[in-house]
């Protein structure tokens, strides 16, 4: 069985776990969780694969921050063979209930997919498209700029642009599902656009404590001489939360 159909599969059943979709409350004022994961053999096998994660939101009655780091690492027999690393902080204003501008700068680094550094500088708008206590959707249009320091062939610096679809459904007090799609059209070179689709899903434990998984696919229609389009990761990770009592204005 593969990677990908296990990934979908414990997702399911995860979805499946969780209370009926409720209305949802209010998103509070604020809110951070950290994530941990660990798997490691002995033995017939020497293997060791650490991630971590951590996000945090601001929600004001204009302005809404946001921030996530990832970092995954994989060795054997005491040799490094995946290692990645990404953040992003994204900031919003809004216009009107629908309308609203938005700046973020994402940042990567992963060897293995000969990225010895990648930044993405957006600015833009953003869009309020769905919002029902079910279901809610985001959109962003947005120019960027591009950066690549390859660990193969040129450096990259080209103008883009940023067109992601963001879906989220409250299931029950505790849990959420997400779903992220996202591509990078390139205006100097067709060729070299870009795309992200990622689903994740979320049942809470306790207060504090809760289970998560995600899926991820990272799609490069270009990529560094040598090495393949497409990335895929699935995770599994114990979560931490934390949030105001206040709800967001």
């Amino acid at each position: 069985m593969t990677t990908t159909r296990c990934a979908l599969i414990l997702l399911a059943f995860l979805s499946a776990a969780l209370p009926a979709a409720a209305q949802a409350p209010a998103p509070p004022l604020w809110e951070a969780q950290v994530g941990a994961a660990f798997v490691g053999t002995t033995g017939n096998s020497e293997t060791s694969t650490l991630g971590a994660t951590f996000s945090a939101t601001r929600r004001g009655l204009v302005w809404k921050f946001e921030s996530t780091a990832n970092a995954v690492h994989t060795s054997s027999l005491e040799m490094t063979t995946a290692e990645r690393y990404n953040g992003l902080f994204r900031a919003e204003r809004k216009l009107t209930a629908l309308l609203g501008l938005t700046s973020g700068i994402k940042l990567e680094r992963d060897e293995f997919a000969g990225l010895d550094f990648r930044s993405v500088l957006d600015a833009g708008l953003s869009w309020a498209l769905v919002r029902r206590p079910l279901w809610t959707l985001d959109g962003i249009t947005a120019l960027a700029w591009n950066h690549e320091s390859r660990t193969v062939g040129e450096t990259i610096d080209h103008p883009v642009g940023l067109l992601q679809l963001f879906s989220r459904v409250p299931l029950g007090a505790g849990g959420d599902t997400t779903q992220r799609f996202t591509v990078f059209p390139d205006f100097s070179d067709s060729s070299f656009y870009q795309s992200e689709a990622e689903i994740t899903a979320q049942a809470a434990m306790t207060d504090h404590l809760a289970l998560k998984l995600g899926y991820l696919i990272k799609f490069a229609n270009s990529p560094p001489p040598g090495f393949e389009k497409t990335d895929n990761t699935a995770t599994a990770s114990i979560v931490l939360r934390w949030k105001a009592a206040t709800p967001a204005p």
